[in-house]
């Protein structure tokens, strides 16, 4: 017996000095020479990068340390995984986990790419994002570039922002946007310049959804809107009556968004469905002046700035992972219809954010669609 094991690490050794080491020196000789180039990313250089990816959807995104990391460590990945033809990983490496053999996902502080960045709450979202130091790639269906005096933090550090083109109604134009992304924040909305609600609120949360499986995104949030589930409610009779048929549409998108996940998400991969109430431009109260609540019967005003902080936090929140549920402010709660209880059961409140989404049920464990 102990014969037999020792031939088989011999075998193992042999396999690994003459094929993998030799593989991996001559791929570590063919790296870039100067790491420190993709270190010094700037938002111009992306700017011009996004103007050129108009013609050309599918043209990578501008490099960043994380992208260009996450390349060459895929490459190296698939270099071992093409001497383990026939024999397999685990029979080359027995002595490496086989977990670490899987494709890798992108690591936690890769960027945060965020679609509808234009919009008034998508800027919020990255100005957020960027006060707390994170990387944030900007994504909308045309190029631009934000005004850093107006539209973002002071004191920013502009190299972590970058830009690309990401139109959620050309989904070819979504996977290459989003790769290695540690999360996807999809802000967008109908808009006489943006498209309407079937291709945007309808069909672009599917083809951001397909897209975030198909990239091994570890969380994507889909703003929608409360009282989506409740037709014959005033909020969603009065959304409507501004953009028509959008309430619907917006159900329907997240239908098929849960339907996806349910179906093809590997583990890991996770949504959330963010519903806040109707949205003003004021300052914001904080996490300690929101409620989060489930089954879509109550409602309320909330901020724009308290929509950006709950989403920003909602990504890293476990708790949040293949969850739906709605936001506002406490003061301004009130029963979607009249003969709605005034409270669900399932209110959600806290004096700190890593607080507030525990307790959350899972939309499996709540049946919704």
């Amino acid at each position: 017996m102990a014969t037999n094991a020792t031939s088989k690490y011999l075998v193992h050794f042999f396999l690994f000095f003459f094929f993998v080491l030799p593989t991996t020196v001559t791929f570590a000789f063919n790296l870039p020479r100067n790491p420190a180039h993709h270190s010094h990313v700037r938002c111009e250089m992306a700017t011009r990068h996004a103007s050129s990816t108009t013609a050309s959807p599918s043209s990578p995104i501008t490099s960043s340390p994380e992208a260009s990391d996450g390349s060459t460590r895929r490459e190296l990945l698939e270099s071992y995984g093409r001497l383990g033809v026939g024999l397999g990983a685990s029979a080359l490496f027995p002595w490496i986990p086989s977990s670490a053999l899987a494709a890798s996902r992108p690591s936690s502080d890769a960027p945060v790419a965020v679609l509808g960045a234009r919009g008034k709450t998508g800027r919020l979202i990255v100005q957020q994002l960027l006060a707390e130091g994170k990387q944030v790639r900007a994504l909308s269906y045309q190029p631009f570039e934000y005004d850093a005096k107006k539209d973002l933090p002071v004191n920013v550090d502009l190299s972590l922002l970058t830009y690309a083109i990401g139109d959620v109604t050309k989904y070819d134009t979504l996977p290459d946007a989003i790769r290695g992304s540690s999360a996807v924040i999809f802000a967008s909305s109908a808009s006489k310049k943006g498209g309407n609600a079937q291709a945007v609120d309808c069909d672009g949360v599917e083809n951001i959804a397909r897209a975030a499986i198909s990239e091994k995104i570890p969380r994507l949030l889909v703003i929608s809107s409360g009282a989506v589930t409740k037709p014959d409610s005033f909020g969603y009779k009065i959304t409507n009556m501004f953009a028509r048929g959008i309430m619907g549409l917006k159900l329907e998108g997240e239908d098929r968004l849960r339907a996806l996940y349910r179906s093809s998400a590997p583990a890991g991969v996770t949504y959330t469905v963010l519903r806040p109430g109707g949205l003003s431009n004021d300052k914001g109260l904080g996490v300690i002046g929101l409620e989060l609540n489930q089954k879509d019967t109550i409602i309320g005003e909330i901020s724009r700035n308290d929509v950006a902080a709950v989403a920003v936090h909602a990504i890293t929140a476990p708790e949040a992972a293949d969850v739906t549920f709605e936001v506002y402010e406490i003061g301004r709660r009130t029963p979607l219809q009249p003969e709605f209880p005034k409270e669900s059961g399932m209110e959600r409140r806290a004096e700190k954010w890593e607080d507030i989404f525990k307790g959350l049920v899972k939309d499996q464990d709540l049946q919704i669609a």
